[in-house]
């Protein structure tokens, strides 16, 4: 009995650790600019996927990195599901040398976005997802700006899409960073596979093994009722 016991508590921690590492994670940063215009600095390596948190308040929103070497660029805007979509629009630009101003890259134009609903697990929440903008760029410095008509809204900008995984507790967490920002509330959590998923693993094992270990009893109880 003692080993059977070792072999479910053994093979429960298993699953709750390494079972959700098979899912995507997410690496959230909140942006925290407070001046108008304020240039946001981001991570140069652009291809590792990354998430922004952010709020439009009356201005455009601007972020920067820089690159040695030619990279891919991919780029999604997200918000929180909703019967009208906040208009986001976005575009890339490569700042010439010699202060010689900017070169468009691309840009995603609100009029051209199709929104799509999408019922994210991990998250453990509805969002509305943009089509995904792709470039490739050489080495130089860039900036990407999220805007609408009015400058107002909250959005999640996604960069990069190679996934990031940095465990299964800061993945937790970095789930109800996510969460807190589109003020949602702590029981929010429990829709995240990352929580239901091991609740279900937890609550089989100790039905399984409540059946196991009164096995005799609930055998005598069928016997009566034959």
């Amino acid at each position: 009995m003692k080993q059977l016991c070792k072999k479910i508590i053994f093979l429960t921690c298993f699953l709750l650790v390494l079972a959700p590492s098979f899912l995507l994670a997410y690496n959230p940063t909140i942006n925290t600019t407070v001046l108008p215009f304020e240039v946001v600095t981001i991570d140069n390596n652009i291809e590792a996927e990354a998430e922004y948190l952010s709020e439009l308040i009356g201005y455009p929103q601007m972020y920067e990195f820089v690159l040695t070497k030619e990279a891919t660029l991919t780029l999604e805007l997200a918000q929180l599901s909703k019967d009208t979509p906040v208009p986001f629009s976005l575009i890339t630009v490569k700042e010439n040398t010699n202060n010689g101003g900017v070169t468009e890259i691309g840009r995603l134009q609100a009029k051209d976005i199709s929104w799509t609903l999408v019922n994210d697990r991990i998250l453990g929440m509805q969002l509305l997802k943009s089509q995904v903008f792709s470039a490739d760029l050489t080495a130089g410095v860039y900036r990407v700006e999220v805007s609408t008509p009015d400058n107002f809204g909250a959005y999640l900008l996604t960069v990069g899409d190679v996934p990031f995984n940095p465990g299964y507790f800061s993945t937790l967490s970095d789930i109800r960073t996510i969460q807190h920002f589109f003020d949602l509330s702590l029981i929010s959590l429990f829709r995240s596979s990352y929580v239901s998923y091991p609740l279900g693993i937890i609550i089989l094992t100790i039905l399984f093994f409540f059946t196991w270990r009164n096995r005799e009893k609930l055998q005598g109880r069928f016997s009566i009722g034959k």
